[in-house]
């Protein structure tokens, strides 16, 4: 072996390392949150890690590149419910469809929406990502619906506070609903705003 492959594979091992040191640090802080930890510590997060502290501050500069590293893994996690083709022909299949799967990704993403809303203000980079999400959330809900639902905006606001994430928060954690009560508390109140979206639960 050259001098020159030996470097490339210690440039390689090296990198591989960092690699799975993030990966390490990233799932220690997914667990953490999951369990209710809203702001773990770099210390309890290199704990769960197994790694050291040191090592938690070179892979990232700071708790909210850390927090922004966890953001982009949930999202990660939830594409491909996020990303469910919208195929049939009449839109309020295509709504029903659309209301079920955003539930579906509410209560995966519960616990990390939950911490990051509430370190969100501290943070630049969750504050940006939170209003990336808000305004997907409601150009998908634009885009389903005809024209005589979207031209008038009162509705529309309306449905977007009901389909949002703090109505589905409200129901499971304040209200105590299971997820089959507070999915039903979603449909009818969106059923009475929007009789013609014939949405009923199985």
């Amino acid at each position: 072996m050259t001098r020159s492959d030996a470097a490339i594979d210690t440039t390689d091992g090296r990198r591989l390392r960092s690699e799975d040191s993030k990966r390490k640090i990233v799932a220690a802080m997914l667990e953490l949150v999951r369990e209710g930890r809203i702001a773990p510590t770099a210390e309890e997060v290199a704990s769960r890690a197994s790694v050291g502290l040191r090592t938690v501050f070179r892979r990232f500069k700071d708790m909210e590149s850390l927090y922004a590293e966890m953001s982009v893994a949930i999202s990660d996690k939830v594409a491909p419910i996020v990303d469910e083709e919208l195929a049939h022909e009449v839109w309020w299949k295509n709504f029903a469809q659309l209301l079920d799967r955003r539930l579906r990704v509410y209560e995966i993403i519960m616990p990390y929406r939950i911490a990051a809303d509430a370190l969100r203000f501290q943070s630049d980079v969750l504050h940006s990502h939170h209003s990336d999400i808000v305004r997907q959330e409601r150009e998908r809900l634009v885009s389903v619906l005809p024209g005589f639902v979207t031209e008038d905006a009162v509705k529309i606001d309306a449905l977007e506070a009901v389909l949002s994430f703090d109505m589905w928060n409200q129901l499971r954690n304040d209200q105590k609903l299971n997820v089959s009560q507070a999915s039903d508390v979603v449909y009818r109140i969106v059923s009475e705003l929007l009789p013609e979206s014939h949405l009923r639960r199985d």
